[in-house]
């Protein structure tokens, strides 16, 4: 009985070291290994300036969708006439030339706060989509980070 029992507790033991290992394995890079968002914004094709100075951090899940947190709200203008703004957390989903299903961004259009939720980009274009306008630039346009008011 006592060897049964010794077997049974060195396979249980030989279980757990494994899960462990593997445990261990699956563990995200450290921090200082890990690209800031404005450099995986631009692995996705898309330029460091359509987020402002100040990211915090960022989540990029493996299925696209992200989060980032800035610690506050930021609001700026673009091309001299487009009020922004941006919450302390933005999220939505990115692909190739693609963000999508945006949370935390706002455009005022005339007197009203539209979301915008859909950034493309074609070329040399980016095209935000707001409701049920949608506005393109010159990608050039957001070459480097806007600090907010």
């Amino acid at each position: 009985m006592a060897k049964h029992t010794t077997l049974l507790l060195m396979a249980i033991v030989n279980i757990l070291l494994t899960a462990t290992a593997a445990t261990l394995a699956k563990a995200p890079a450290p921090a200082a290994n890990k690209p800031t968002a404005y450099e995986m914004l631009g692995r996705y094709g898309f330029p460091p300036g359509i987020l402002p100075e100040g990211v915090l951090d960022y989540e990029l899940r493996p299925d696209g969708s992200f989060e980032v947190h800035f610690s506050d709200e930021c609001k700026l203008r673009v091309d001299g006439q487009y009020d922004i703004h941006y919450n302390t957390r933005v999220a939505g989903n990115i692909k190739n030339d693609t963000l999508g299903g945006l949370e935390g961004i706002k455009v005022k259009v005339f007197i009203a706060w539209v979301s915008i939720k859909e950034v493309d980009r074609d070329g040399d274009e980016l095209r935000l989509h707001a409701g049920m306008i949608s506005k393109s630039f010159p990608v050039g346009d957001f070459s480097s980070s806007p600090k907010c008011n």
